[in-house]
């Protein structure tokens, strides 16, 4: 029996329905590939970023507040029994600017003095980059890499500067060897050094393929431009194969000066992992929203298929077919249509990679190349993908193999949703109260407060499965709304909705869902976008700001800046005050944080948005060496004003006290910040990442002009308090434009589930519809009989879903205390809650109309003979 034959014309016969389930199925699928192939991504970069300085180094010494040391007191450390290599290195950030140059006369000398300035060419292209200095005969012996094309370092000259670069990032930059580039540097007589690329290389470990910006130099060359001399960041050690490293690093620490330590090199950072797991929080729970919205769809499909099918499938049970080939025909069409959008979805899901790694890309601030090949993403998506899709066709399928025969060639088969009132009660009412017991436990903390997601998805779903039991009640209570203008067809379509209780109830889960997801998810992201505009209207203070680059949230480090150059901006006419920002690595006990070190020098300025404390309190506590604590940090350490933080600096651990807790997105909000005095007391901070400015109101345009000139020819970054804001709205509009899409998409798939549901109600009522025109019902009043279905079906979907939707967006904001520290502020938007219920209904009048048009439409005769 050719049982194929017929799924393949049904699937071909109802394009728009199968499309519909396709779509579903890739929106889910692509959801999964994406988001863990993003993650992937992001936690494979960090990794490289910190295997291109640490090698295959098995033990490290550093300065416990992340600041450079004197390298001569570790000379013997090379000389300990187990130590085969100790490699000193100087590591920093800096602006490299790709730019031609138009003569071969002095190419190496350093660039940018008072007599000979070289102004950053219009054609130029900037770079952030990772300067590593290192001993070139050790340094192989520590980080294996292939010189693939020009020669390694070697001493050219005091004069002459040679560095290495990594092979990709050069292909990518459109650097080959002999080229010369210009990097932005401290020395105070000359902020940008010309350095030639003399060889390119490939680093030969894990790395390989994901690391790029490393640029490679002597140790002398590195320290010159930053006037660092004799300065390291870290020594890197190689053990032999039989030393132990506990035993080894023993003996170091009895010879280490106060202020260092040797450890184990660390392979991540958690400020780039709360950044990350934040974003694989909130992708996550789209995708599980997607899969739940998918499955509904699946189910609803199939049921209104083999509604249509019954004829055939009677027919089919009469010439001998068995329930189980039935069952396997139906099954197998879900199974297709699960193969075919799982295969799209994993290939929208690749390419849609792409987006989140960029988004990734811009919140931590690094480099994030594709990662590597790996089967597990789509090997998790095609399990979901099929798994929806064919338990979305089981089980209408097993229902219709049940049918009689003579059952099955029937028009409406009595027994099709037999299932009792009580079992829909007991089933939605044993999930709903289910969800709201996890939700509670979670926001009361006796549970993790993550799990609160999963309670709001088990108590949708519950709501859910409530419908059916309860749909009769509230049809009524709608149809008597309806009355008042639409009453003999309110009363009508009533009927039609209650003849397929489980059918129509899935239809208004649908719309329920989108409406409640779609509301509490858009409130929620306002509330979050008015959060981070408190935040940077009281935290960013300033006319003007000027860096070398955006911070790197992996270490905490930013690219250096010329040494006098605050004092230079101070002396310019106009500028009425200079405060200084940097960024300094730390530890508190076993916890990563960022030190934010400023002057904290105007009298006037409030620079927290305060959670804990009063400005004046806080500003007077901070001028003695007291600290404000990042709202995450606060949060994740449970230390709050009043308490204090233990901090590891120079002269070993010492404890600050917290004089205020502050909103923070900086470093993911894992950030401590600390007057610049005490911090070059406590952890010897030198150097400047930001320089912000304030002018006299009458000379605003004069500071400008001078700053963009100075920042033109030294190859700085330049963005006035207006550009600044502006790139933060830009993102902010961004969310904004991705949350409307988010709304609209949902509005999109409630409607097409709308459509196929009045669909098969208007075939079912064929015959009625004949009866009525032939009592002289006009076209209108059958029209208006399909609207009023649509209307009591979205209104039931709707109403429910906006109260569902408020709730949603409570317990989300609750959510966010991990990420941002503080319950976000919850806040009620009456034109959101007026104007998404409009829309939505707006959408189910438009679908409403093209079934209510064809039902208008039908022929009396042909309707009165239909069966």
């Amino acid at each position: 029996m050719p049982l194929r034959r017929l799924s393949i014309r049904e699937i071909r016969s109802r394009p728009a329905r199968s499309l519909l389930t396709l779509l579903s199925i890739v929106i889910g699928v692509s959801a999964i590939v994406a988001t863990y192939l993003a993650s992937d991504s992001a936690q494979l970069a960090q990794i490289a970023m910190v295997r291109a300085v640490t090698g295959n180094a098995s033990l490290e010494i550093e300065a416990v507040g992340g600041a450079s040391f004197d390298g001569k007191p570790l000379e013997p450390v090379a000389k300990l029994s187990g130590v085969k290599i100790a490699s000193p290195i100087l590591r920093r950030y800096s602006n490299m600017t790709v730019k031609k140059v138009t003569t071969d006369e002095e190419p190496n000398r350093a660039v940018g003095t008072d007599d000979a300035p070289i102004k950053t060419a219009p054609d130029s292209i900037r770079y952030r980059v990772q300067l590593l200095g290192v001993i070139p005969d050790l340094d192989k012996q520590v980080r294996s890499y292939t010189l693939v094309a020009g020669k390694d370092l070697q001493d050219e000259g005091s004069d002459a500067s040679s560095v290495l670069m990594d092979a990709s990032f050069a292909e990518s930059a459109k650097v080959s060897v002999g080229s010369f580039v210009d990097f932005l540097t401290k020395n105070s007589k000359s902020w940008i050094q010309r350095a030639k690329v003399v060889g390119l290389v490939k680093p030969n470990d894990g790395s390989a393929g994901i690391q790029s910006g490393l640029i490679i130099a002597q140790l002398r060359t590195v320290q010159r431009w930053t006037e660092s001399p004799g300065k390291l960041d870290a020594v890197q050690l190689v053990l032999e194969k039989s030393a132990q490293p506990d035993k080894v690093a023993e003996a170091i620490k009895e010879i280490l000066p106060t202020g260092l330590r040797v450890r184990t090199p660390t392979l991540r950072s958690q400020v780039a992992d709360e950044s990350t797991v934040a974003m694989q929080q909130g992708l996550r729970l789209a995708t599980a929203f997607a899969l739940i919205i998918s499955a509904f769809i699946i189910y609803n499909t199939f049921q209104m298929n083999v509604g249509e099918r019954r004829r055939q499938i009677g027919i089919l049970r009469s010439m001998g077919a068995t329930r189980k080939q039935l069952l396997w025909m139906i099954v197998r069409e879900g199974l297709w249509l699960g193969i075919i959008g799982t295969a799209l979805g994993c290939v929208v899901g690749h390419f849609g990679a792409a987006i989140l790694r960029s988004s990734t890309s811009k919140l931590l601030q690094i480099e994030i190349p594709p990662s590597p090949w790996s089967l597990w993403p789509y090997f998790i998506a095609v399990v979901c993908g099929l798994a929806v899709a064919l338990l979305g066709a089981f089980f209408p399928a097993w229902r219709a193999s049940r049918l009689s025969p003579s059952e099955a060639m029937k028009v409406v088969a009595k027994g099709e949703f037999a299932t009792s009132r009580a079992t829909w009660f007991w089933l939605g009412g044993s999930l709903l109260f289910s969800g709201l017991l996890v939700q509670a436990l979670a926001i009361y903390r006796i549970v993790d407060l993550s799990h609160v997601v999963f309670g709001t998805m088990v108590m949708k779903i519950g709501l859910v499965f409530l419908l059916p039991a309860l749909i009769g009640e509230l049809t009524a209570w709608v149809a008597w709304m309806l009355s008042f203008f639409l009453k003999t067809e309110g009363m009508l379509a009533r009927r039609q909705i209650l003849r397929h209780r489980s059918r129509s109830s899935l239809t208004i889960g649908i719309v329920f869902i989108a409406m409640g997801t779609g509301l509490g998810m858009a409130s929620t992201i306002l509330d979050n976008i008015g959060n981070v505009e408190g935040w940077y209207s009281r935290s960013i203070v300033g006319d003007f700001f000027v860096r070398a680059a955006m911070p790197d949230m992996n270490s905490g480090q930013s690219a250096d800046m010329p040494y006098g150059l605050a004092e230079k901006v101070q002396e310019m006419p106009g500028v009425a005050l200079v405060d200084t920002l940097r960024f300094v690595r730390a530890r508190s006990n076993e916890s990563s944080v960022v030190v934010v070190v400023r002057k904290f020098n105007s009298d006037s300025q409030d620079y927290f948005d305060l959670i804990e404390g009063t400005e004046s309190e806080v500003m007077k506590g901070v001028r003695k060496g007291k600290v404000v604590l990042g709202s995450v940090l606060s949060q994740r350490l449970d230390l709050h004003i009043g308490d204090s933080i233990p901090l590891e600096t120079n002269e070993g651990s010492t404890t600050l006290d917290i004089v205020g807790v502050t909103n923070e997105y900086i470093a993911g909000g894992l950030t401590l910040y600390l007057e610049s005095g005490y911090a070059k007391k406590l952890l010897s901070v030198d150097g400047t990442d930001v320089i912000v400015v304030k002018s006299d109101p009458k000379d605003h345009a004069i500071v400008e002009r001078q700053l963009r000139a100075l920042c033109e020819e030294s190859g700085m970054m330049f963005q006035s308090y207006v550009d600044l804001v502006k790139v933060i709205r830009d993102t902010l509009n961004g969310v904004v434009g991705g949350l409307w899409a988010v709304l609209a998409l949902g509005s999109v798939i409630a409607a097409f589930g709308l459509i196929n549901t009045l669909a098969m109600n208007i075939l079912e009522q064929t015959r009625e519809i004949g009866m009525l025109r032939v009592v002289a019902m006009t076209r209108s009043q059958i029209r208006k009989m399909i609207l009023a279905q649509a209307l009591i079906m979205g209104i039931l979907g709707i109403l429910p879903g906006v109260l569902t939707g408020l709730w949603i967006h409570y317990v989300i904001n609750l959510t966010t205390m991990p990420v941002t520290g503080h319950a976000v502020l919850f806040k009620i938007y009456p034109w959101l809650l007026v104007g998404a219920p409009m829309f939505e209904i707006l959408i189910v009048v438009v679908a409403a109309m093209v079934p209510a048009e064809r039902a208008a439409r039908l022929n009396v005769s042909n309707a009165l003979q239909y069966e």
